[in-house]
């Protein structure tokens, strides 16, 4: 089965299974990991764990007992509204490869998807800590390096493993020895989580654009980062 199909299969016969079994399985040890970093750091006072260090954030003790409660509310907030998200995309996604009149744009529009999708996820992580990217909770009373910490972390964990699991599924369905390579050099991206500035593909520059393919990722990255 070539991308385009496989993609469209996976979407429409096994994202509620996805859904499913990464918020039974992976999203209490994505919370349970981070909360321990933050715990850990509560008690110690310093800023040498390594999901902390791995930011290049400086938090200080103080910063994390005034945001405590921050820090609940983006919990509590955040990994449903990342959910209702993909929700969202996974429609919009389906709705418009559908329209596309032949299976060459098919394939090109997966393409920059998932390659718009990899580079969203791991720009957030270093966009947010880093004070480029903001965010809006309502009822969040502060934006500092700690609450910046902590969403970066969910926005970045939830939606690795996510878009993982969906590749994987992809994977499967794949026959095309080139559709394969795509899919797995994607997978190695997200797995890495490095900085990057675009997303190569043979034959094919993956950047920003003003097609709709980046038009979906950008719906997808405001209500993330906005609820709107």
């Amino acid at each position: 089965m070539n991308l385009a199909d496989s993609v469209k299969k996976v979407l429409k016969t096994r994202s509620h299974h996805i859904f499913q079994d990464f918020w039974r399985d992976d999203l209490k040890g994505i919370l349970q990991d981070i909360v321990s970093d933050v715990a850990r750091f509560g008690r110690s006072g310093v800023s040498t764990l390594s999901g902390i260090k791995k930011t290049g954030l400086k938090i200080n003790l103080k910063e994390t007992l005034d945001s405590s409660a921050d820090a609940l509310l983006i919990f509590k907030v955040l990994p449903s509204r990342i959910k209702e998200g993909f929700r969202k995309f996974k429609d919009e996604f389906i709705q418009e490869l559908e329209q596309l009149p032949d299976q060459k744009q098919k394939t090109i529009f997966c393409i920059k998807i998932i390659g718009a999708l990899t580079s969203f996820t791991i720009g957030a992580f270093y966009n947010i800590k880093k004070g480029k990217a903001d965010f809006a909770l309502s009822g969040l009373r502060r934006r500092n390096a700690f609450t910046r910490f902590i969403v970066a972390e969910l926005i970045f964990k939830i939606s690795q493993v996510f878009i993982y699991r969906f590749l994987s599924e992809v994977e499967r369905e794949l026959s095309s020895s080139d559709d394969l390579k795509n899919v797995r050099y994607f997978k190695k991206l997200i797995s890495s989580g490095a900085p990057m500035e675009s997303v190569k593909v043979d034959g094919l520059e993956i950047d920003k654009a003003g097609d709709q393919s980046f038009i979906l990722i950008e719906n997808l990255k405001r209500f993330i980062m906005t609820g709107t």
